[in-house]
């Protein structure tokens, strides 16, 4: 189920500090001292994905502010949407890294003030995906025990972009809402191949998926023959599981190690983040007991460990 998170944002980045093994970055010195601002917090590239940030560590930062670093070109964020947020969180005062999705898989929120925080709500309303962000959550008099912290988040998409391909005529229909929901439709008159099927209908341009990377991405499952088992019965057509529920985050999986089905296992390998996948899994790849079954999956993110 998604993260419920905290109603400040103090609280909000303290509850999502369990990264291990985090190293610690020095800040810049100098004697000038005084009270710091968002826009003295210097954004920049690092030798990994994650961002880097530079600061005077003689300042002190008691309020709460955000900057755009650059804007996004994609869709507008609208209340209460799904967010797949990339964050880099690091104390003000000790220079320690606290969170980094970067270098990882970001995480999964909802466009809400009281799971986000209101300032970070509000920094993130009527921006775009594509977006970066720098926010500065200072200590507050509740929660003294927090230090202040400077965030950077990338608002990433959260659904499938690239260049659409056209699908075989043998295969289901797939069409994209306004969401980026797929909804999936049977050809009537077409038989569903008896092997294994993928079909790359739409290609992204980012990392690629290798034995061993972990995925996040959107998913959709439905059914292709009538069938029942003991808590229910259901038709061709019928979906049989679905991320695309607000209640629910995206699928985190690791790829090629035989932690999921070997329809996924099979089917992302030498896909790239931002495609999207169909596939058709007979009953012998996918769920014992269901028959053939059509997956459309939307890679949002890849990453694979020591690359």
């Amino acid at each position: 189920m998604r993260r419920f998170i905290a109603a400040t944002v103090a609280v909000t980045f303290a509850a999502v500090l369990t990264l291990a093994g985090c190293d610690s970055s020095t800040p810049q010195v100098s004697e000038s001292g005084g009270v710091g601002s968002v826009d003295d917090l210097v954004v920049s590239a690092s030798d990994t994905r994650a961002p880097a940030i530079a600061w005077d560590s003689a300042l002190t930062f008691p309020r709460a502010e955000s900057d755009i670093v650059w804007p996004g070109d994609g869709a507008l964020l609208i209340d209460g949407q799904p967010l797949i947020l990339d964050m880099y969180i690091q104390s003000l005062e000790t220079g320690e890294v606290l969170q980094n999705t970067y270098d990882g898989l970001p995480r999964a929120f909802l466009l809400a003030p009281e799971l986000l925080g209101d300032d970070l709500y509000q920094a993130l309303r009527n921006q775009r995906v594509g977006a970066r962000l720098v926010s500065i959550a200072p200590n507050t008099q509740e929660f003294d025990a927090e230090t202040a912290i400077a965030i950077v988040i990338d608002v990433l998409p959260n659904r499938a972009h690239g260049t659409s391909s056209n699908n075989r005529d043998d295969l289901p229909i797939v069409i994209n809402s306004i969401t980026g929901e797929p909804e999936i439709t049977l050809r009537e008159t077409k038989e569903l191949p008896t092997d294994l099927t993928i079909s790359t209908l739409i290609r992204g341009d980012g990392e690629q998926v290798e034995s061993g990377s972990y995925v996040l991405a959107q998913y959709k499952v439905m059914y292709t023959e009538a069938g029942s088992d003991d808590t229910k019965a259901w038709l061709p057509g019928d979906i049989f599981a679905s991320t695309w529920d607000v209640a629910y985050e995206p699928y985190e999986v690791q790829i090629g190690v035989g932690e999921t089905l070997r329809a996924l296992d099979e089917g992302l390998i030498d896909q790239t983040a931002g495609s999207q996948v169909l596939i058709v899994a007979p009953e012998s790849w996918g769920y014992p007991g269901k028959g053939t079954m059509v997956f459309v999956v939307d890679i949002l993110d890849v990453w694979t460990p020591d690359k």
